[in-house]
C-alpha cells in the first residue's frame, strides 16, 4: 500500500454547498458596497444567476453581459477617478499659489512699515522722493500679484467647472451602465433583478394606495420546436419580436420582464383581473396580426398566459406561483389562451 494519502470521496464539498457559499459571498459583497453603485449592477447579475436554475444559453448570456458591464464600468470608473484627481490637483496648485501670495503680502506690509519709518526720518526732498518711489514700486508689485491671482482664480474656476461637468457626465453614464445590468440584453426588458425591484415597488404602491395589481406570466407555445425547426437565432428574434409588441401594446406604466428562456412576466398596476385578461388577450391578437417573418417565411408565434390578481396579504412569491399555476392550466387546456388564477 502506498504511503501517500488517498482522497476521501465523501470529504469534498458538494456542488449545492459550494453554491450556497457563493450566494453568501455575493450577498456580503452587495451589503459592503453600500455607496458603490457601479458594483451593484454586477452583484445584481450574479444574484440573478444564482437565484434559480439556468440553462447553458442563459449562463452564456449572463457571462457576456457581465463582461460587457465590467469593461464599460471599468472605463467609466477610470475616467471619473481621473477627473476627480484633476480637480484635486488644480485646487492644490491654486492653494500653493495663494500661500505664495500671502507670503508676498506679508513681505509687502513689512516693507511698507520700513518705508513709513524712513518717511518719518527723512530730512530732505531727495529722501522723501526715494521713499515714495519705493512705496509705489512695492504697491505696483503687490497689485500685479493680486491681478495674476485673480486671473489664476478665474482659470481655476473654469477648469474646476469643466471637470465637474465631466464628472457629472461620467456619473450619469456610470448610472446608465449600472441600470443596463437590470435589463435583458436580448429583449431590452427587465431581467430577474429588475423584475424583483419592480415587484417590490409595485406591491408597496398597491398596498399603500389600496389599488389592484395584476401579474401575468407568459410562455411562448412550442418554443423548442421553433428553435429546432428554424434555429436558435430565429428563436432569439422571436423573443425580441414579442418584447417589442408587448412594449407597443401595453401601457407605459406596465413593467415588462423576461423571466427566463421563453417566459415573460408583466406587472399591470391599477388593473382589475378582467382588464388584465383583456390586455393580454389584446397582445395575443396583435401578435397574430403582425406576422413574424424570418428568412422570407412567416412563422406563427403564439403564447399561453396565466393572470393573477394580488391578494390582500399576498407576497410576490405567492402571486407568481398562482400565475404560474394558471399558465400551466392554459397549456393543458390547449395553449394559446389566457387563464385566470383562483
Amino acid at each position: 500500500m502506498s504511503d501517500s494519502a488517498q482522497p476521501d470521496p465523501g470529504s469534498g464539498a458538494r456542488p449545492g454547498e459550494l453554491l450556497r457559499l457563493l450566494r453568501l459571498a455575493v450577498e456580503n459583497i452587495g451589503e459592503l458596497a453600500v455607496d458603490d453603485e457601479w458594483l451593484h449592477g454586477q452583484v445584481a447579475m450574479l444574484n440573478e444567476l444564482l437565484a434559480l436554475p439556468v440553462s447553458a444559453r442563459d449562463l452564456e448570456d449572463l457571462e457576456v453581459r457581465l463582461r460587457e458591464t465590467l469593461e464599460r464600468q471599468s472605463g467609466l470608473k477610470a475616467g471619473l477617478i481621473e477627473a476627480r484627481d484633476r480637480v484635486r490637483t488644480t485646487l492644490a496648485q491654486f492653494i500653493d499659489h495663494l500661500s505664495d501670495l500671502t507670503a508676498s503680502a506679508g513681505e509687502y506690509h513689512d516693507r511698507i512699515e520700513r518705508c513709513a519709518a524712513r518717511l518719518k526720518a527723512a530730512s530732505d526732498i531727495v529722501q522723501l522722493t526715494s521713499v515714495v518711489d519705493e512705496v509705489m514700486r512695492e504697491t505696483r508689485q503687490i497689485q500685479l500679484a493680486a491681478l495674476r491671482s485673480r486671473d489664476e482664480l478665474s482659470a481655476v474656476r473654469a477648469r474646476v467647472e469643466e471637470a465637474e461637468r465631466e464628472m457629472h457626465k461620467l456619473q450619469r453614464a456610470l448610472a446608465q451602465a449600472t441600470e443596463l445590468a437590470r435589463h435583458d440584453s436580448l429583449t431590452g426588458l427587465l431581467n430577474r433583478k429588475g423584475l424583483e425591484d419592480a415587484m417590490r415597488r409595485e406591491l408597496a404602491r398597491s398596498r399603500r394606495r389600496a389599488t389592484p395589481l395584476c401579474v401575468a406570466l407568459i410562455d411562448i407555445d412550442d418554443f423548442k420546436q421553433l428553435n429546432d425547426t428554424h434555429g436558435h437565432q430565429s428563436g432569439d428574434a422571436a423573443l425580441a419580436h414579442l418584447a417589442e409588441l408587448a412594449r407597443a401594446t401595453l401601457r407605459p406604466q406596465d413593467a415588462l420582464a423576461r423571466y427566463g428562456g421563453e417566459e415573460f412576466v408583466f406587472l399591470l398596476p391599477d388593473t382589475s383581473l378582467d382588464q388584465a385578461v383583456a390586455a393580454i388577450s389584446r397582445l395575443q391578437r396583435e401578435l397574430a396580426r403582425r406576422e413574424f417573418v424570418r428568412g422570407g417565411h412567416g412563422i406563427a408565434i403564439r403564447f399561453s398566459a396565466g393572470v393573477a390578481l394580488l391578494g390582500a396579504d399576498e407576497g410576490k412569491d405567492g402571486v407568481l406561483a398562482r400565475a404560474d399555476g394558471a399558465l400551466y392550466a392554459a397549456k393543458r387546456a390547449g395553449k394559446n389562451r389566457v387563464v385566470t388564477a383562483n
